[in-house]
């Protein structure tokens, strides 16, 4: 059976990570995350003592932002979404929980102009013509993972 945890990221111990753990492995790190369901992120536990925004805050669910958060690749381009929560730093960064019209939520974070210049991994097109989406797992800090259980 598949299960998903939380756990905090090496790089930076305050955010955290979905990790899927199978019969075969126990720390399976997801890249882009389309597809997850309510349940699975239901089952994440947040009851960590975390409390730490670090700069981090709840962002308009404008069409813009919207926007921003949407790959322009077939899979984001196949159904429309909705937003179930953004959060944004001043360094020019977005991350964001998505609702398709399937009923999955997708979870992505995307990149202003500026803050494209110093990322070294890898980056797509979002709906947007000047944000790009990062081609990543979801690293956020446990108010983001939280604010998701809330809001499903």
């Amino acid at each position: 059976m598949t299960s998903y945890t939380l756990k905090p990221y090496s790089k930076q111990p305050h955010d955290y990570q979905m990790i899927k753990e199978t019969p075969n492995t126990k720390n399976a790190r997801i890249g882009l995350q389309y597809g997850l369901t309510d349940s699975e992120l239901m089952s994440l536990d947040t009851k960590m003592d975390d409390l730490d925004k670090r700069g981090w805050e709840f962002v308009e669910h404008s069409p813009e932002n919207l926007q921003k958060l949407i790959p322009n690749t077939k899979k984001g381009n196949s159904q429309s979404w909705k937003i179930i929560v953004i959060i944004s730093h001043e360094v020019g960064c977005i991350k964001g929980a998505l609702r398709g019209k399937d009923r999955t939520i997708m979870l992505m974070s995307s990149l202003s102009p500026k803050c494209q210049e110093d990322y070294e991994s890898a980056l797509i097109r979002s709906k947007d013509t000047e944000w790009k989406i990062c081609q990543a797992k979801m690293i956020a800090p446990l108010f983001f993972w939280r604010e998701i259980q809330y809001r499903l």
